[in-house]
């Protein structure tokens, strides 16, 4: 019975891992799109330019692995569409 909770243990660490860098890979996409176009930190954006179509992109990539995290059952829905918001606000 140990040997299968630590298998179990284990496994759930590994999925913890994964998560995690899925999550600072989002964060990663978040700021770069952010960074692309020029938004202060406090979300407001500082020029009156359009959005770059790479930070777009970036934004759409973040949002495309957080659905993946959604539909694998790593992370809820209510987590998805919070992100994805805060995504999108930024563009």
């Amino acid at each position: 019975m140990s040997d299968s909770n630590d298998e179990l243990r284990e496994q759930l660490d590994q999925i913890a891992r994964e998560f995690g860098k899925a999550i600072e890979q989002a964060g990663d996409f978040a700021r770069q799109a952010a960074d692309d176009l020029g938004w202060a930190r406090g979300g407001s954006r500082t020029s009156n330019r359009p959005p770059r179509p790479d930070s777009t992109q970036a934004a759409a990539g973040a949002i495309r692995e957080l659905g993946k995290l959604r539909d694998e059952g790593l992370i809820s829905e209510y987590e998805f569409e919070a992100k994805k918001a805060e995504l999108l606000r930024r563009l």
